[in-house]
């Protein structure tokens, strides 16, 4: 099927016009290619990914079109958006453009520092990207994506009170606080994010993110997702690569470690995290066996 694409339709998505340019409207409706949206396409077979979705919004909005929300975020390094999710564009007050599949468009005022451009065109700076996230949803969901986005582009918590500031009547400002004051940019991954809220919520201490665990001469031992130094506790995320025999091994010796240098190591994988009151009961239990409460 690729041997039947033009090298101009093979890079990525394209509009109808360019590809009427290159081949038939026969051509263009056969199997060799694939539909994106209206009047957007690509080769058939191309595994298509977020980027794609947003080239090919790209490809049909106007210049003022300004990637926002998960599309930002994508566009600032942190690709966590899946395959299906619309590519997430932003326009002025007043601009009108056609709704189209796979784009999902909204209108806000954007200020001039709120906008920086990256390979990817116009976007929302990390600040109004974490002011629109934070805003839009709950914690759980929506503390991982600012995580990420504060370990990857360094941003602060004022750069975010100040686009706050400036829009004072915008939606969903109670979220915001909420959310911001949960970030934290040490979190490794989004299951781990999550833990953290799943814990917040349950009452329990806020941890140490990234913590190094040493010795009584201070030999590095361990450097630990979650951790609160004031109880010698340790909790871990385990993910799927630890199933594997090599890992295992390694993650033995680690707790082992860890025990000997007087912590106490919990570790929680998949399942238990799926079992969301007993998970919380044995952390509960055991942070009340060392005094906590």
């Amino acid at each position: 099927m690729a041997s039947q694409i033009p090298p101009a339709l093979s890079r990525g998505p394209f509009t109808r016009r360019q590809g009427l340019a290159v081949v038939t409207a026969d051509r263009l409706r056969g199997p060799a290619f694939q539909s994106l949206g209206r009047g957007v396409y690509c080769a058939a077979g191309r595994e298509v990914s977020h980027l794609d979705r947003i080239v090919a919004a790209r490809q049909v909005l106007s210049s003022e079109a300004v990637l926002g929300g998960i599309s930002a975020l994508w566009a600032h390094g942190v690709q966590v958006a899946d395959p299906e999710t619309p590519a997430e564009l932003v326009l002025p007050p007043g601009v009108r453009a056609r709704n189209r599949e796979h784009i999902r468009l909204r209108r806000d005022l954007l200020l001039p520092d709120e906008i920086v451009t990256l390979t990817l065109g116009p976007t929302t700076s990390p600040a109004r990207t974490a002011f629109d996230l934070a805003r839009s949803g709950i914690p759980y969901d929506v503390v991982p994506l600012l995580d990420a986005l504060v370990a990857t582009t360094g941003l602060r918590r004022d750069q975010v009170d100040a686009v706050a500031s400036a829009h004072p009547g915008a939606r969903w400002m109670s979220r915001l606080a909420l959310a911001l004051d949960l970030v934290d940019g040490g979190a490794e991954s989004i299951r781990e994010s999550q833990l953290r809220i799943v814990l917040a919520e349950a009452g329990f201490p806020r941890p140490r993110t990234r913590f190094v665990i040493e010795t009584a001469t201070g030999q590095f031992v361990a450097r630990v997702d979650l951790a609160w130094p004031e109880f010698r506790i340790v909790i871990e995320y385990d993910g799927a690569y630890h199933d594997e025999r090599s890992q295992v091994i390694r993650d033995r010796a680690r707790l082992n470690a860890i025990r000997q240098a007087g912590w106490t190591p919990l570790v929680i994988d998949a399942a238990q995290f799926a079992r969301r009151d007993a998970m919380l009961a044995m952390i509960r239990a055991v942070f009340v066996h060392v005094g906590w409460g």
